[in-house]
């Protein structure tokens, strides 16, 4: 008989809710936050559908721009630092792949840390920086 494995109707309606946002976000959004973000509403605004809270609360985020990443920039401002690209100019489909798989290196050591009651690092480093 396979092993019943409880539903946590809380997170999957915060992992919904995060989805939506992230959506909205172009992709470029802080998972980890976000989802905290969604256990907080749940409480209160639970029976409404995730993804209706995800567009409210997206659309009413005074400075939105503090809860979405622009890994590209942050790619493309430590290439021009390190002199792999000239300042002003934008890195290419490889470099964004190379950049994404050492973003997988880190997230897979940083995985083996931590336990499943709390977030791993990993995670949020792939929220981050890991592809969209």
């Amino acid at each position: 008989m396979p092993e019943f494995i409880p539903r946590n109707a809380s997170l999957e309606w915060a992992s919904l809710f995060a989805a939506e946002w992230t959506r909205l976000a172009g992709g470029r959004a802080d998972h980890e936050f976000l989802i905290d973000q969604g256990l907080t509403l749940v409480r209160v605004v639970g029976d409404r559908p995730a993804a209706d809270v995800a567009r409210q609360h997206f659309e009413n985020t005074p400075e939105p721009e503090q809860l979405v990443r622009d890994f590209e920039a942050d790619f493309t401002a430590l290439a021009a630092e390190l002199g792999i690209i000239q300042p002003g100019d934008r890195l290419d489909a490889a470099h964004i792949a190379f950049a994404h798989g050492v973003a997988e290196l880190c997230a897979a050591v940083g995985e083996g840390y931590g336990d499943s009651a709390c977030t791993h690092a990993g995670r949020h480093i792939k929220a981050l920086y890991g592809p969209i």
